[in-house]
């Protein structure tokens, strides 16, 4: 048997109340018997003077099953009604995350602003001597999520796990779908690794144990790997998808203009 086999929710919901259908049915199955049996002793000599506490006994033995079959059937009754109410919690806080996910999307500058910001840096860099790092980071949501609201909600906390380990001066933009661009200025190739290294470490921990998303890290610097703003430009398009040059996040959502 896999040990690493999932149980979805509906059928956990299905098998406790098979199990609690089970449960009563046994009781009273076994209630009715020992009854049955106990029937004729408790009731063979009416006319014996004896004692009323054999029946009194027949009596509450009876209530007492009528009582255990309808305390299990109310505890099952109880516990589906706190399941609902679990899961509409989970779902509110869910869209709630989802939404502030979308809100942190749509505010990220864009495309264009990153063009802007990368040849005033490119130009500061050249002209005070400077060294000027840019890095790429591509993620892709596992294959696996239901949804495309859960895609935008992973593209989120991917940006926030991104957003933590950067510094004042640093600055990250939403290249295309999926795809980050960070601008590190007066960042070497030594320290650039440093950076990397701890953005793999936090995008890991956001990416959690069910591996919600993978990721990729691209990076270039000034000057050791590049002479000029076109080559830096040229290599930066190269890590980017063509066919999402026009996407764009717009009111929180991914769409073509």
């Amino acid at each position: 048997m896999d040990q690493k086999r999932k149980v979805a929710p509906a059928d956990l919901e299905r098998n406790a109340l098979d199990l609690t259908i089970f449960a009563s049915i046994a009781i009273v199955i076994l209630a009715a018997g020992l009854a049955l049996l106990m029937y004729p002793a408790v009731f063979a000599n009416r006319e014996s003077p004896s004692s009323n506490l054999p029946r009194v006994a027949f009596y509450g033995f009876c209530a007492l099953s009528c009582l255990l079959v309808t305390y299990i059937v109310e505890r099952q009754i109880t516990i589906y009604r706190l399941r609902r109410q679990m899961a509409a919690y989970r779902k509110r806080s869910m869209e709630m995350l989802m939404q502030a996910s979308a809100d942190l999307l749509s505010t990220m500058p864009n495309f264009s602003t990153f063009e802007d910001r990368l040849a005033m840096e490119f130009r500061r860099a050249v002209s005070a001597k400077l060294k000027l790092s840019v890095l790429v980071i591509s993620i892709k949501p596992h294959p696996l999520l239901p949804e495309a609201s859960l895609a935008l909600f992973v593209l989120g906390d991917a940006a926030k796990a991104i957003s933590r380990k950067l510094r004042e001066q640093d600055s990250i933009y939403i290249l295309r779908t999926s795809y980050f661009g960070l601008i590190l200025p007066g960042v070497g190739p030594t320290e650039m690794q440093r950076i990397s290294a701890r953005l793999k470490e936090s995008l890991s921990d956001a990416s959690g144990a069910d591996n919600r998303f993978s990721f990729k890290i691209d990076s270039i610097n000034y000057p050791e790997q590049t002479s000029s703003a076109h080559d830096l430009e040229l290599a930066i398009l190269g890590w980017l998808p063509e066919e999402d040059s026009t996407q764009k996040v717009t009111n929180g959502v991914l769409a073509h203009p």
